[in-house]
C-alpha cells in the first residue's frame, strides 16, 4: 500500500516539518536502477535509488539481518502486491526483498528498512532522516476501545514499517504526549487519531509540537482524520451492517465540541455521508454542541412518520463512553438502528482509516 494520500476532503493544513536536509550529489550523476552509498553529516549512511520515470527513494544501508551496510548493492526490482506494482530492493546478502516506499520485508516480516526522506532541489539530491510519527489518540477507560484504537496503530505499523511510530495519548491514558516527544531524538509528527481539529488538537497537540522544537529538532501536528471521503465508506459500511437500507433516514451521531471549526468539520462528514445516500444528513451531537442528538434524532423520526426507520450513524472513532450514550440517546429519540464505530474491537481496521493516518503524516512531511 503506497503511504501517499489520495484524494480527500480536507479543512485543516499543516505546517510541514522544517527538516534537516543534507545534500548529497547531483541528480545527474545517478544512474536508473543502480544504489549509490550516502554518508551523512552525523555519520549514519543511507542508500539511494533512482528508478525509471525519476522515482529516488531513499532508505539505511544497513541490511537489517546481516548488520552490514550493504544495501546500496542491493538488487532493484518489483513485486506485484494486491494489483500493484512496487518498487523493492533485494539485499545483496541474505536476499531478502524490501519495499522502497513502504520499508516491509516481503521475504520475512520480522525485518524493516529504516526510510529516508529524498528530494530534488535545483539539481541536487537531498536526504533527511524520516521523522517519528507519534499516533496520539484520545485514550479511553474501555478495554475494547482501548484493543480497536491498538489495532489500528498496529496495522498502520505493518503497512509502513519502515516508519518508527509511537502511541501516545492526550487524555485518560499513559503514557501522554509530551512525554513520548521528549524521548524522541529527531523530529517527530504529531497525527491526531481524532475526528475532528478541536482542542485536543489546537491546544494539547500544539503545546506538545512546541515544547519538542529545539535547535537540532523539529515538531509538527498533522491533520485530524476527518473529515474524509474514505471516513464516509467506513460509515456506509457500518450503516449496511445495522441493517440500514437505501431510503431509511440517517441522523450523524456527533461526540460534540465547544470548538466551531470541530463542529464544523462534523457537518461535513456529515455532506459527505448525504452525497453517497442520496438524502440530507441531520447532525446530532453527544455534548457541546448544539442540536442534542436525542432532539435531532426525534425530528428525524417526526419527519419520516409512523412508517420510516430511523438510523443513527455513529461518527465516534471507537467503542467506548461516548458510543454508548450516542446509542442509548438515539434509542430514546426513537431510532430503531444504531451503526457501530468505525473502529471496532472483535475486527480488524478498516484500511480505509490505515490509509487516512498515513496520508496525514505524508501531509505534514511537506
Amino acid at each position: 500500500m503506497s503511504i501517499i494520500e489520495s484524494p480527500a476532503v480536507r479543512r485543516h493544513g499543516v505546517t510541514p516539518l522544517a527538516a534537516r536536509w543534507s545534500a548529497v550529489c547531483r541528480l545527474d550523476q545517478l544512474e536508473p536502477l543502480w544504489g549509490e552509498a550516502v554518508l551523512l553529516p552525523d555519520g549514519r549512511q543511507a542508500a539511494l535509488f533512482l528508478l525509471p520515470g525519476g522515482r529516488l527513494f531513499a532508505c539505511d544501508n544497513l541490511d537489517p539481518e546481516a548488520g552490514a551496510m550493504v544495501m546500496s548493492r542491493g538488487l532493484v526490482g518489483t513485486r506485484t502486491v494486491a494489483g500493484e506494482s512496487r518498487p523493492t530492493i533485494a539485499s545483496p546478502l541474505h536476499k531478502d526483498v524490501y519495499d522502497l516506499e513502504t520499508g516491509r520485508c516481503y521475504t520475512d516480516p520480522e525485518f524493516a528498512l529504516p526510510l529516508w526522506r529524498v528530494r530534488v532541489r535545483d539539481g541536487v539530491v537531498e536526504l533527511a532522516p524520516m521523522p517519528v510519527l507519534v499516533a496520539a489518540s484520545h485514550g479511553t477507560d474501555s478495554m475494547p476501545g482501548r484493543a480497536a484504537v491498538a489495532a489500528l496503530v498496529a496495522e498502520v505499523r505493518q503497512a509502513a514499517p519502515g516508519i518508527r511510530i509511537e502511541d501516545a495519548f492526550v487524555d485518560v491514558q499513559q503514557p501522554d504526549v509530551p512525554s513520548v516527544a521528549a524521548g524522541i531524538e529527531g523530529d517527530a509528527v504529531l497525527v491526531p487519531l481524532l475526528l475532528s481539529a478541536g482542542y485536543h488538537v489546537r491546544v494539547d497537540l500544539a503545546e506538545a509540537a512546541d515544547g519538542h522544537r529545539d535547535d537540532t529538532r523539529d515538531a509538527a501536528v498533522a491533520a485530524a482524520l476527518g473529515p474524509d471521503a474514505r471516513l464516509t465508506a467506513v460509515l456506509l459500511r457500518r450503516l449496511r451492517e445495522a441493517g440500514w437500507e437505501p431510503g431509511d433516514p440517517v441522523v450523524l451521531a456527533a461526540a460534540g465540541s465547544t470548538d466551531p471549526a470541530a463542529v464544523a468539520d462534523c457537518r461535513i462528514a456529515a455532506e459527505l455521508l448525504a452525497h453517497e445516500i442520496g438524502a440530507p444528513v441531520p447532525v446530532g451531537f453527544v455534548s457541546a454542541a448544539q442540536p442534542p442528538l436525542r432532539d435531532a434524532v426525534e425530528a428525524a423520526r417526526a419527519d419520516a412518520g409512523a412508517h420510516g426507520r430511523i438510523a443513527v450513524a455513529s461518527y465516534l472513532l471507537a467503542p467506548g463512553y461516548f458510543h454508548g450514550l450516542a446509542a442509548k440517546l438515539a434509542r430514546e429519540g426513537g431510532a430503531e438502528l444504531v451503526s457501530e464505530p468505525l473502529l471496532e474491537a472483535s475486527a480488524p481496521p478498516p484500511i480505509e482509516l490505515v490509509e487516512i493516518v498515513l496520508a496525514r503524516f505524508t501531509a505534514a512531511l511537506g
